[in-house]
């Protein structure tokens, strides 16, 4: 059967965003994760890679933060997952395609670890009959961990903790001596790339931060070819910031957020040669967010891992990166007290639930190889600020501020070398105070209008629900400037307090 008639049976847009909206920068949102590619095409290799398959019984689209995927059911009763990149995936050619395939397939033959087998893929948009990079591969068995996580009971939560534990020691147990990128060691393999064996070598980062794509829009920064490795040391990030930051062109704050990071890679190499950072810097392997939606369990026993799934962007990293990630089964709760007010015996279960989760991760982690070292010789603070470029931290001007305002603070207790670079004022001091308490007061409203629509927390909400959710956030909103007008100092005006409510409001829907 060809392709267009098992189309004509699916009711879905292939090429749009269609499954949900934000409360903030929709529209760039939207048109930064629309694919244009032949959909005939990618059901036939579809169809092609599954023996004794003749047509599409069923196609379900799915999407993730910088992909497209499409759960397709065959009429032989195998089930397959087509996934195309978005344009905020990363650099074209390498980002998923070559570094994403050749990563399954070495963590597949190298370790216990349950990927997804690949069944066909192509990084050549230019040539291939789909338009586009693809990679097609069985779907992973059972379902995501996230569907049965409330459902579990405290003793699933740790055991299937342990489960996930076990797993990341056992990609930590993997030797490296670069970090980069992991690609298949052939003619078409990136330049400059150093072998691994004869089948892989390492390769230039393929993790968008590392290009300077953007979070939200369809652009990237000038970062140069060749600041991606591969490399004996960890990657600074300090001058792929820097991109990212003089495209803003003549916004006052420019110059100051370009000095800041000048004494930040100044700061950086100062404290390279440390002996616990060198310890916290050997090469690890890990999935880049073990996040209950990535993790697949057996329905049954929801403590057995049956599958990981979302590799993109992984690499050898150095190991502090991991060690400053703490995955959702094992952060704090949130905590509002408007929202909160009558669930006190509820939540102080579930926030001792939460501390025995964070508590066995730390364990688990502690047990693994180079990263265990880490989380072990390198103080909280100097692991969160060495890792804060690899999270993107260094592309805000405050966050870069705050770090190098508590590492200054400590360094003498931290035993790092010499005298910090930066040196605030007390003004300085003042001034990140104030910026900081607005922030603050940004991200728990962030946080409690996340709980209250049941909306994410970048304020995604899914299509069945928007228009249930948009009166309310629209109210909101409303009650939120009308707060601020009534609570202004003595002698602010109405439009000074309307400006700061639109300040402190952390989505631009209005």
């Amino acid at each position: 059967m060809k392709s267009n008639e098992n189309r004509s049976t699916l009711p879905l847009d292939p090429h749009s965003y269609t499954q949900g909206h934000w409360l903030d920068q929709d529209s760039e949102r939207k048109e930064a994760r629309q694919i244009h590619f032949d959909f005939d095409a990618l059901l036939d290799i579809v169809i092609k890679s599954s023996e004794g398959a003749h047509r599409v019984v069923s196609c379900e689209k799915t999407e993730g933060g910088f992909n497209r995927a499409f759960i397709i059911l065959l009429d032989n009763g195998a089930k397959a997952v087509a996934r195309l990149p978005n344009h905020l995936a990363g650099p074209p050619h390498l980002t998923v395609m070559r570094s994403l395939c050749s990563l399954l397939c070495i963590v597949r033959e190298k370790t216990n670890v349950p990927v997804p087998k690949i069944l066909a893929w192509s990084a050549e948009a230019e040539t291939n009959s789909v338009g586009a990079e693809y990679m097609v591969m069985e779907a992973a068995p059972g379902v995501p961990l996230n569907d049965l996580w409330g459902q579990m009971t405290n003793l699933q939560h740790i055991e299937c903790i342990e489960s996930i534990g076990r797993i990341a020691k056992e990609l930590c147990s993997l030797e490296f001596a670069n970090f980069g990128s992991l690609y298949f060691n052939g003619l078409d393999r990136p330049v400059g790339a150093v072998p691994l064996d004869e089948k892989y070598c390492i390769g230039p980062n393929c993790a968008r931060q590392h290009w300077g794509y953007g979070q939200v829009k369809h652009t990237q920064s000038t970062v140069l070819e060749g600041r991606q490795g591969p490399s004996a040391y960890f990657a600074d990030l300090t001058q792929t910031a820097r991109s990212s930051v003089e495209r803003k062109g003549q916004e006052e704050s420019v110059d100051d957020h370009l000095r800041l990071l000048d004494i930040n890679q100044s700061t950086l190499e100062a404290i390279r040669d440390v002996e616990a950072v060198k310890a916290a810097s050997k090469p690890v392997l890990l999935h880049p967010d073990f996040h209950t939606r990535n993790i697949f369990v057996n329905p049954s026993n929801p403590t057995q891992v049956t599958g990981i799934i979302d590799w993109q962007s992984a690499a050898i990293e150095p190991a502090f990166v991991n060690a400053a990630e703490i995955p959702d089964f094992a952060q704090e709760l949130p905590h509002d007290k408007t929202l909160d007010a009558n669930c006190g015996a509820e939540m102080d279960a579930a926030q001792a639930n939460t501390q025995r989760c964070a508590r066995t991760w730390a364990v688990m982690v502690h047990l693994c190889p180079k990263l265990g070292e880490a989380a072990l010789v390198l103080d909280p603070l100097l692991c969160r600020y060495m890792a804060a470029p690899s999270f993107g931290w260094l592309d805000d001007m405050i966050s870069v501020r705050s770090l190098l305002t508590d590492l200054s603070q400590q360094w003498e207790r931290l035993g790092l070398p010499g005298r910090s670079l930066y040196q605030p004022s007390q003004a300085d001091l003042q001034d990140l105070s104030v910026r900081l308490d607005e922030l603050e007061s940004t991200q728990r409203l962030r946080s409690y209008l996340a709980r209250l629509l049941r909306c994410e927390t970048d304020g995604w909400v899914s299509a069945e629900r928007w228009e249930e959710v948009l009166p309310i956030y629209r109210e909101e909103y409303g009650q939120f400037v009308d707060a601020c007008i009534a609570s202004r100092e003595e002698g602010e005006s109405q439009a000074v307090a309307v400006e700061k409510a639109q300040r402190l409001w952390p989505f631009d829907l209005r």
